[in-house]
C-alpha cells in the first residue's frame, strides 16, 4: 500500500473535529450577540432574561468542551497537535466563560445605567467572536490555513482597541464616579469585558501558532 493511501486511512475523520470547532464558534457567536444586546437594553427585567439566555450559552460551551475531551480521548492521529485542538476550544469555551461572567456581575451588582463604554467593548467581542467563527470554519482545511491571517490581524487589532476603550473609562471612572461602591462594580464589570477581548486574541495566537507548525 502506498504511502499516501496508508496516510489517508490513519486520518482522523473531520466528522470528528470539524463539526466541534463550529460548534463552539457557533456557540461563541450567540453569546457575543446576547452580551451584546444585554448592555444595550435598559429594561431591568428584559436584561435578567438575557443573562439567563447567556448562562444557556455557557453551559451549551461546557458541553463542546467536553465532547472534545471524548473525542481527543478515543482518537490516536489528530488534524494537529493534541494540546492545539485542546486548547482552541478550551480558551474558546473561557472567552463564553467571561461574557457569562460579565453578565452575571451586571445583573447582581443591580447597574442602573450602563457606561457606553461598556457597549464599545462588548461590540470589540462580537467582532472578535465573527473573525474567531471565520477562522474555524476554516479548520476543515488546515494546510491552508495561512489564508486567515487577515483574519487574526484583526483579532489583534480590536484587542488594541479594547485596551484604549478600557484605559478611557478607567480615567474617566475615577475622575467622575464619587460612589466608591460603584467604582468597584463598574470597575469589576469592565475587568471581565476586557478580559474577553484578551481572551479572544489569545485564541487567535494559538491559531497562528498552528499556522507556523504547519508551515
Amino acid at each position: 500500500m502506498k504511502l499516501d493511501k496508508i496516510f489517508s486511512f490513519l486520518a482522523p475523520k473531520e466528522g470528528k473535529f470539524y463539526p466541534l470547532f463550529k460548534d463552539a464558534s457557533a456557540n461563541l457567536i450567540i453569546a457575543a450577540e446576547l452580551l451584546v444586546a444585554l448592555l444595550n437594553e435598559h429594561d431591568a427585567v428584559k436584561r435578567e432574561g438575557i443573562v439567563q439566555k447567556i448562562k444557556e450559552a455557557e453551559l451549551v460551551g461546557d458541553q463542546i468542551t467536553k465532547n472534545l475531551y471524548r473525542a481527543l480521548n478515543s482518537t490516536f492521529i489528530t488534524p494537529f497537535d493534541r494540546e492545539d485542538i485542546f486548547d482552541l476550544i478550551s480558551t474558546t469555551d473561557s472567552v463564553v466563560d467571561l461574557i457569562n461572567g460579565t453578565a452575571k456581575k451586571v445583573h447582581l451588582y443591580h447597574v442602573g445605567a450602563i457606561p457606553e463604554e461598556f457597549a464599545e467593548m462588548a461590540n470589540a467581542i462580537h467582532m472578535c467572536a465573527i473573525e474567531i467563527n471565520t477562522t474555524f470554519n476554516g479548520l476543515r482545511d488546515v494546510l491552508n490555513l495561512s489564508k486567515y491571517k487577515d483574519n487574526l490581524h484583526k483579532i489583534s487589532q480590536i484587542e488594541e482597541m479594547g485596551d484604549e476603550i478600557n484605559h478611557r473609562y478607567l480615567a474617566k471612572l475615577f475622575n467622575e464616579e464619587t460612589n466608591a461602591i460603584e467604582l468597584i462594580k463598574k470597575k469589576d464589570v469592565l475587568t471581565s469585558l476586557e478580559k474577553a477581548i484578551d481572551r479572544c486574541d489569545d485564541v487567535s495566537d494559538i491559531i497562528s501558532s498552528v499556522i507556523i507548525k504547519i508551515a
